[in-house]
């Protein structure tokens, strides 16, 4: 009877620890928006470092925390949650988060 109850203590325990560290819509967002600012970070570095690129960057970034903030649907399932992206036609899973952080997908497909 001890290890049922010792092993049932542990998972509640794990499934608590999952519900309170489940990340929220304002993670989902945040960690988007840090990804779209080293995306944008590192395509300005690579060209010529001037003004321009510095001001492309800084307006790419507010225009896409807007878009990521108005497009972002966040569904929690309390253990753990996840962010999608619905455009016409088409709904993507652009993020998932688990104990309190927020795993992003490859948003921005490389160049070939």
């Amino acid at each position: 009877m001890k290890p049922i109850l010792s092993t049932l203590l542990t998972v509640l325990l794990l499934v608590g620890l999952l519900v309170l560290t489940c990340p929220n819509k304002q993670d989902h967002t945040d960690a988007l928006k840090n990804e779209l600012n080293t995306y944008l970070n590192k395509q300005s570095s690579d060209e010529e470092a001037s003004g321009l690129a510095a001001l492309q960057s800084a307006i790419g970034t507010g225009l896409g925390g807007l878009v990521i903030e108005s497009m972002l649907r966040v569904d929690n399932y309390f253990i753990f949650s996840v962010g999608r992206f619905t455009v016409p036609n088409e709904e993507r899973v652009v993020s998932v988060g688990l104990l309190n952080h927020v795993f992003t997908g490859d948003l921005i497909p490389e160049k070939e």
